[in-house]
């Protein structure tokens, strides 16, 4: 095997770590815009009950955006990106929320 293919073989290497740290990062786009959007929406209902199944939606959303940040970083080491610390500014992933009280009847 010759330089020129081991060199070849490098590239085509780190092109496919770019390409899947790309994916990761629209992946957590993505959650973080349905976040947002059940934001809205628990900002919009009045009802307890939607509200506390949103909310449990939320939580569970909110999970998954925080294993897919993890996965960022583990794919921006693997590309020799090693500080992180902007990746809280940049994908911010709001608090957990809290279900309201049911109404007695």
């Amino acid at each position: 095997m010759g330089k020129d293919s081991v060199d070849k073989t490098q590239e085509e290497i780190l092109e496919e770590m770019a390409k899947a740290l790309g994916h990761t990062g629209y992946k957590l786009e993505m959650v973080l815009e349905e976040l947002g959007r059940i934001s809205r929406q628990l900002e919009a209902t009045a009802d307890t009950g939607e509200y506390n199944a949103l909310v449990d939606a939320f939580n569970t959303l909110r999970k998954q955006a925080l294993m897919r940040r993890d996965m960022l970083m583990i794919h921006r080491e693997a590309v020799g990106a090693r500080k992180h610390n902007y990746l809280d500014k940049y994908y911010p992933i709001p608090n957990k929320r809290e279900k309201k009280p049911e109404e007695k009847g």
